[in-house]
């Protein structure tokens, strides 16, 4: 352990270098102020940064554009410990408060593009960098207490209220058996509201989505042991609208870290050990690449400081109820 410590603690990386002060360390105050501000100076969130817009937006190389852009680039800004009090994510949240907010966020603008994957996994980066009281992430929550579905076949969860636009039918994202992706997403977005700030309302879809995905194992196929998709078990810094194995662990550790004492959450923890080769994730692949590509914060195929630091504070949060 002392040895992945001092990996990620080297200035090579100064983003994670500081999240590990902050986190995993005794570091005092100016020292930590210290270490944010190396952050800005680092070449590769230079190189993401130097994209924005005067708008605050993000170009996307996609016809017709979308907001995935400004998506993906927001969640690499949360990756490097950034908030709401840093220029870039003030004005890339201002941008998307203005454009693509339709009730609730929009990939594309307008209602078809309100979608429970997209809209979930972003509104849990936004909840990260500390935009959770701004009405953009509130109406986000909002339409996912009262629409999303956490179905699986007979076992019937989620909002009533209709959506009166089609895209949700139209994708797939809710039949007898609730599309994965949009489950996750939700997820992971409702478990980032700190425990203080959950309503009665999300409370009750949490514990709606924990049910569902205990029949999955978490992450897993529930008629057999296999992974659901592919990429489950394939870490990425920029995963679109999918979710991996570590962002579901850390959905868990979020939501209730107390589920470690349950066989599915050890079981899911165990596996993740198995990918991290001496205590260090590796970065298998990601998307996003029509933000940039590659996507420079690391390489691919290596070890990666900012999922190996994810994955210690994951284990950290689930400690207290695996022993």
């Amino acid at each position: 352990m002392d040895k992945v410590l001092e990996w990620l603690s080297s200035p090579a990386n100064p983003p994670v270098r500081y999240l590990v002060a902050r986190d995993l360390g005794s570091t005092d105050a100016s020292d930590l102020a210290e270490l944010r501000s190396a952050i800005f100076d680092w070449p590769p969130l230079v190189d993401v940064l130097a994209l924005q817009r005067d708008d605050g937006g993000f170009p996307s190389r996609e016809k017709p554009e979308s907001a995935r852009a400004t998506f993906w680039a927001l969640r690499l800004m949360a990756r490097c410990g950034l908030d709401l009090g840093d220029d870039p994510v003030s004005r890339a949240v201002e941008y998307l408060e203005h454009h693509h907010h339709h009730e609730a966020l929009s990939f594309s603008g307008g209602a078809s593009g309100v979608l429970p994957c997209y809209l979930g996994v972003t509104t849990e980066a936004l909840i990260r960098l500390g935009a959770l009281d701004t009405p953009l992430v509130q109406d986000s929550l909002t339409w996912l207490v009262e629409h999303q579905r956490f179905d699986h076949r007979e076992a019937k969860a989620g909002g009533l209220s209709e959506w009166p636009y089609r895209a949700p039918v139209n994708f797939g994202c809710w039949q007898s058996v609730s599309c994965y992706h949009g489950v996750a997403g939700a997820f992971r977005a409702m478990a980032a509201v700190p425990l203080s700030q959950r309503t009665p309302a999300i409370e009750q879809r949490l514990g709606e989505a924990i049910e569902y995905l205990r029949i999955h194992n978490l992450y897993k196929k529930s008629t057999s042991d296999r992974p659901l998709f592919r990429h489950m078990t394939q870490p990425s810094l920029v995963a679109d609208y999918r979710s991996d194995l570590l962002d579901m662990l850390d959905g868990v550790a979020n939501a209730d870290p107390a589920l470690a004492s349950e066989a599915w959450v050890r079981d899911a923890v165990d596996d993740m050990d198995d990918l991290a080769a001496d205590g260090r994730v590796p970065l298998v692949k990601n998307y996003g690449k029509k933000l940039m590509d590659p996507i420079p914060l690391e390489p691919v195929g290596e070890p990666s400081r900012f999922l190996t630091y994810q994955w210690l504070t994951v284990r950290h949060k689930l400690a207290g109820s695996m022993r």
